[in-house]
């Protein structure tokens, strides 16, 4: 405020002009006290001693001039209101003193305004110094804000409205190894997540501004060095006066630790330590889980519990010690991961024992399981360079809804089950239901002297000679696969050929097949038996391989057959499966000379449109339509139908299980071009078919 009396510091030569100003100031009830200098020197004094409330000064004067004075003051004193009053400054002058920084001017011509012009200086002076003073307090206020959100050990970050980068504290900084200046300007998503995540968390930012209460945000941020950090976001918004929101405000912890501390407890709460398999308490929770969800979509099927004891790991302990035992086990557990589907789960049940709960649509299923298991778990473990190490393993299984209505009931079955196998010393796998067991026991004894078979050399080859009803020559035979069983003798292709698919055998069996028909076959035109073609029979595995071709060059190269001399045999219904992917194999096989014929035509489903794009040479009437065609006027109408759609495709006719004289003499009135069968001949063991070949070719 204004003291009670005025001080006045005037820059002026002429000491009347002074006294008028005095005079027209008194007069308007303003009590002054009136300073007058006329030089610099005296005028940078008085602003020192004097210190006035406002100074009047002339625009020019003999040996200084207002605008020097007003230069001084801006530096010296900026707050202390300057008005000039002169006798004349025109408007130009005037206007260049206002923007200087002079507060009004006044004509000596015109005093009476000066009384009005020191008092709206004096108050416009005032409220200049007050409204300094807030933005002081304000820039101060700033200072201090901005340094508590640099220096915070909370991470910092300003956004504005399109979530651009404005503010990015230290603690921000140390945490993703960006600057502020690398970040500044550009929207957090793109610099923070990788590009597949950009686009769902902008998306989240954009309802930001809905939230009524700051919003918690956690997420994984990427760092300068490409590890992800998990920060906790508190995020907030300041608003304009229509409610818009301007900037957002986010402070964040780095819980990336805690999160990892709490990874680790959660961990060791539910998973092995050893192995990394879930234990024992995540086992019955997921086998709980699962039976909620059987109960709930009435799924069908059963849940199977195999559990798998592993008694040779105690005699490996005793023996080699707890590390070398310990290896083994870890071994144990990453073959039996091997065979694990994706929605099946294996754990460590205890020390020396593992758990399956997998979904299996019948009880036959788990016996196939079961033998994978003892198969991969019966291969010698080498460990620390002990070679020839062997685990025992004992298996007991139980199923849902069976053996129990709950987790822990169907595991106390399981062990029930496992400790039972242990115990029996001819069976190493029991089901919790005895019942099961004969039938269960009886296909795993039937896979394992099946797989035993193949290292024995126990299955051999049978064949069949095909006969052309041109010329009435033997023309070729078909390679049929035979079990010697050393206890039961020759056993039934209809007992072991499904079971053989079943375990995946089919594949190595079926390329022992193949080489060991097209070494037989060479044999027998080097014995002069020319123009033979070799029928070998392939599954549908062998036919899915993606190294089939591969397989069928090397037999025939190996074996120096040549390739016109093989004849491939497919299923219609393999060959319909995926028919696009079929066709190129066929046309692969073509390609090196081998002949292809589809086997059993008739009894699988046939797509015309496929089967004339077939690379094929010959259908098989299936035996099943062969039988009855003397006296079943149906089964004839569909040999005939086979052979005319043989005849306009251009293949070849061979119908297999002609047995009497009426069934080749039907084949031959409707145009089939081969048979084979009892008619002729039985499937011959190689020595006697060698010499049924070597006499026909003889009397040919």
């Amino acid at each position: 405020m204004r003291r009670s009396t005025l001080k006045i510091l005037i820059v002026e030569d002429d000491p009347d002009d002074v006294e008028l100003s005095r005079y027209e100031l008194v007069r308007a009830g303003i009590a002054c006290d009136i300073y007058q200098v006329e030089t610099e020197d005296a005028f940078l004094d008085a602003l020192s001693r004097y210190q006035p409330d406002i100074i009047l000064g002339d625009f020019s004067l003999p040996n200084f001039d207002g605008m020097s004075a007003l230069q001084i003051v801006q530096q010296i004193t900026p707050s202390t209101p300057f008005l000039f009053v002169s006798g004349t400054m025109g408007e130009e002058r005037a206007i260049k003193a206002l923007k200087q920084g002079a507060y009004d001017y006044v004509l000596k011509s015109n005093l009476a305004r000066l009384p009005s012009a020191v008092e709206r200086a004096l108050q416009e002076a005032h409220q200049n110094q007050i409204r300094h003073k807030m933005e002081q307090a304000l820039q101060a206020e700033r200072n201090l804000l901005s340094a508590i959100f640099d220096t915070t050990g909370a991470l910092g970050m300003m956004l504005d409205k399109d979530g651009r980068i404005m503010r990015f504290n230290q603690a921000a900084e140390r945490t993703t190894g960006y600057t502020f200046s690398q970040v500044q300007g550009k929207q957090f998503w793109d610099v923070f997540f990788p590009t597949e995540e950009v686009e769902p968390v902008r998306n989240h930012f954009l309802h930001w501004h809905l939230q009524s209460q700051p919003l918690q945000y956690q997420s994984r941020w990427l760092t300068t060095g490409g590890e992800r950090r998990e920060i906790l976001w508190l995020t907030t918004f300041l608003q304009d006066d229509s409610g818009l929101a301007l900037n957002f405000i986010c402070s964040g912890i780095d819980i990336t630790q805690w999160r990892q501390a709490e990874d680790r407890v959660h961990r060791l709460s539910n998973y092995d330590v050893l192995t990394g398999l879930p234990n024992r308490s995540l086992l019955r929770d997921r086998l709980e889980q699962g039976i909620t969800r059987v109960e709930r979509e009435q799924r069908p099927g059963l849940i199977a519990v195999i559990l798998v004891g592993v008694r040779g790991a105690i005699a490996v302990r005793e023996s080699l010690g707890l590390q070398l035992s310990e290896d083994a086990l870890v071994e144990a557990s990453r073959r039996l991961s091997g065979l694990m589907q994706h929605d099946a789960t294996l754990a460590r049940f205890g020390d020396t024992s593992f758990a399956m709960v997998l979904h299996v649509q019948a009880q036959d299923q788990i016996a196939m399981v079961v033998q994978e298991i003892i198969d991969v778990l019966d291969l010698p473990y080498h460990v620390d360079g002990h070679e020839g190490v062997y685990l025992e393993s004992s298996i007991g299984a139980t199923v849902y809804p069976n053996d129990g209505d709950s987790g822990d009931a169907l595991l106390q079955a399981a062990e029930v089950a496992m400790h039972r196998a242990m115990d029996n010393v001819l069976e190493r796998f029991q089901f919790y239901t005895p019942s099961l067991n004969s039938q269960v026991s009886h296909r795993l004894q039937m896979a394992s002297q099946l797989r035993q078979a193949v290292q024995k050399h126990e299955l051999i080859l049978h064949y069949q000679p095909q006969v052309s009803l041109d010329s009435g020559k033997i023309v070729g035979v078909e390679a049929l696969l035979r079990w010697q069983h050393p206890e039961k003798g020759m056993v039934s292709p209809l007992q072991f050929i499904p079971l053989a698919e079943e375990t995946g055998l089919i594949v190595p069996i079926g390329e022992w097949v193949l080489r060991t028909a097209c070494e037989q076959g060479k044999r027998w035109h080097d014995m002069g038996v020319h123009g033979l073609t070799m029928a070998v029979n392939l599954s549908a595995k062998q036919f899915a391989l993606n190294n089939l071709a591969t397989v069928v060059r090397h037999a025939l190269d190996d074996s120096g057959l040549d390739s016109h001399c093989l004849e491939l045999e497919l299923t219609e219904s393999a060959s319909m499966e995926t028919p696009e992917k079929s066709i190129e194999v066929m046309q692969l096989l073509k390609s090196m000379g081998v002949r292809l014929s589809i086997d059993d035509f008739g009894t699988g489903y046939s797509n015309l449109n496929y089967l004339k794009r077939f690379p094929v040479d010959q259908l098989k009437i299936d035996r099943s339509f062969v039988q009855d065609v003397t006296s079943d006027a149906d089964d004839l109408a569909i040999a005939r139908a086979v052979i005319a759609l043989a005849r306009s495709l251009h293949l070849e006719v061979l119908a297999e299980g002609v047995e009497t004289l009426g069934q080749y003499n039907v084949m031959k009135e409707n145009g089939c071009d081969k048979v084979q069968g009892y008619y002729f001949s039985k499937p011959l063991a190689v020595d006697d078919c060698t010499r049924f070949l070597l006499e026909h070719t003889k009397a040919s």
